[in-house]
């Protein structure tokens, strides 16, 4: 297991738990609607994926310890969702680095003032962090489909 590889994992674990504090506190609207349900089942998609990765990286990587193939299926089922969340942020990101005032204007009608370097700075991160995520999940992916054996 590389140094990068650990480093993008608590990258995503951190972000999962501030996602897992912002979906806790944001419960109610989430289910408001059927576009925010399914924002709701990405994020917890993210969370999972985030949380299961870890556990495989822990159990199996480092301490070589047989699991079960459960933890693989959670891995890849929350990882699958986790690609088009992935995707569907750098795609959203880029546009709004091409266009970032019209996302100003529109949290003008909000009341909401935001500083346009601090708004780029904040789309930067969140387009590192859909790269991490999707260069992650492929490659937990590998390392699952490499480390085979350790799956009872």
């Amino acid at each position: 297991m590389t140094f990068i590889y650990r480093l993008f994992s608590l990258v995503i674990n951190t972000v999962a738990i501030l996602l897992c504090l912002s979906f806790l506190f944001s419960i109610p609207m989430l289910f408001s609607s059927t576009l925010t349900m399914l924002s709701a089942f990405m994020i917890i998609s993210v969370i999972l994926y985030s949380w299961f990765s870890f556990r495989f990286r822990r159990e199996v990587l480092q301490r070589h310890l047989e699991v079960s193939r459960s933890l693989r299926d959670w891995v890849r089922v929350n990882g699958f969702v986790s690609i088009f969340f992935s995707v569907l942020t750098v795609m959203n990101i880029l546009y709004l680095l091409q266009n970032p005032n019209q996302f100003a204007e529109a949290l003008k009608n909000y009341h909401v003032a935001i500083d346009m370097k601090s708004l780029t700075g904040f789309f930067y991160a969140m387009l590192a962090y859909g790269v991490f995520l999707l260069t992650h999940i492929l490659w937990t992916f590998a390392l699952m489909k490499k480390n085979e054996r350790f799956f009872i």
